[in-house]
């Protein structure tokens, strides 16, 4: 909405001879007084050489009666050759008895000024935010309102305006990272917090992902609170950590989890159960006559059998187990809220399993066997080293027996 803050001045004309104006007419034409215009033989010249030629037509149309009085906008120019722009409502009124065009007119100057450099403003906001290699994105409760076409590309459309064509940016946030996007929105909104910075997983347009570094602000848009973000695309940054992390977490022969990371899981999860009164159980796992293996067929038939074992026992465990490389052909398989006769079943049918693969190695295939024992964690038992004792000691008492057996600790 233009808000008219100036005062409006009035002049009567027949054939743009000026029969009456008041001061503040004259006034916008740099004029003392209304005499000064009526002194003037036409009020044409006050009117923009390019623009003459419409106010005549128009004049004519209306005093004919073939056209409407209405609200013009035209360029005017004082008596210093300056331009002004402004607001003409006419209509005919009768003047000593014959019809003459009065035009009420408002000076629109500085409004249109200050539009100019507002839009010349967005102008170069635009073409700055659009060179940069960082997104820019405006949204409302995750509306798009406005965004850059780098932010456009890092989530894969073709353009800014293809983005700005979807309700909601939420279908660009990964799931696992929506109660984030919700809870930061609303703390920014509410005034809780002036920045939030945080890393947030994407969901390009073709399914890829996209990991972002996030900048957010609270600004005023339109008068309204929204949120700003300035976002920055490491996902190649994302993936090379992932990447040392996995080689620091996880066995590389086998993938599965190595002891280190193991026994932290183990730690953690012991911690749980105990205190929350959880059953859980550990099982020790061993080959038997690996040694045989790596020197009747060679330690790439034995490297073989590992990861096919490995590959098993992933198969073969709940999601909330987890099974990891102990050592050379030992591993440790960890249980969380499982009792011991679940345990002993999830052992046995593990080792029928195992029994039952084959390895080609060329003129024969190769079978394997394993051994384990499994214990469960107890009131007395104190930390997650004396559950795998307990196992350790009922693997040792398989081995003893025979190979390819299941013993539960007493």
């Amino acid at each position: 909405m233009l808000l008219i803050e100036s005062q409006y001045g009035v002049v009567i004309h027949r054939d743009f001879k000026p029969l009456y104006a008041d001061d503040n007419y004259a006034h916008y034409f740099g004029y003392e007084n209304g005499q000064d215009i009526l002194a003037m033989a036409s009020i044409l010249p006050l009117i923009a050489p390019q623009e003459q030629q419409n106010a005549m037509a128009s004049y004519r149309a209306v005093m004919s009666g073939k056209g409407r009085p209405g609200v013009r906008t035209y360029k005017n120019i004082d008596n210093q050759g300056n331009e002004l722009i402004v607001l003409s409502v006419d209509h005919v009124v009768d003047w000593q008895g014959k019809p003459a065009m009065q035009v009420t007119v408002i000076d629109l100057s500085h409004h249109v000024e200050t539009q100019r450099q507002l839009q010349a403003s967005e102008e170069r906001y635009r073409a700055l935010v659009d060179g940069s290699i960082q997104g820019i994105l405006v949204h409302k409760n995750f509306k798009p309102l406005f965004c850059n076409e780098a932010y456009a590309r890092m989530q894969g459309f073709s353009d800014a305006q293809a983005l700005m064509e979807h309700d909601s940016i939420l279908p660009l946030i990964d799931m696992e990272h929506h109660p984030q996007a919700y809870s930061d929105n609303r703390q920014l909104l509410s005034g809780e917090k002036e920045m939030i910075k945080t890393e947030a997983k994407g969901v390009r347009t073709d399914g890829s992902t996209v990991w972002l570094s996030l900048l957010s602000r609270p600004i005023l848009w339109n008068g309204e609170r929204v949120v700003q973000v300035t976002a920055m695309d490491i996902t190649e940054q994302q993936m090379l950590r992932e990447r040392l992390e996995h080689r620091a977490n996880f066995d590389g022969l086998t993938n599965l989890l190595n002891r280190r990371a193991t026994m932290e899981l183990l730690e953690k999860q012991f911690d749980y159960d105990k205190r929350n009164g959880n059953a859980m159980c550990c099982i020790l796992i061993d080959f038997d006559d690996f040694k045989l293996i790596n020197d009747r067929y060679g330690h790439h038939v034995g490297d073989l059998v590992l990861k096919l074992f490995a590959k098993t026992c992933k198969k073969s465990v709940r999601k909330s187990d987890f099974i990891g490389r102990w050592g050379g052909e030992e591993f440790v398989m960890v249980l969380p809220r499982t009792e011991i006769d679940q345990a002993a079943f999830i052992a046995r049918r593990i080792s029928n399993t195992i029994r039952e693969l084959r390895i080609d190695a060329g003129e024969q295939n190769v079978s394997f066997t394993v051994s384990m024992g499994v214990a469960a964690m107890a009131e007395n038992t104190e930390s997650a080293e004396q559950l795998l004792n307990a196992a350790d000691k009922a693997l040792y008492q398989g081995k003893k027996q025979g190979k390819s057996c299941v013993v539960i600790a007493a």
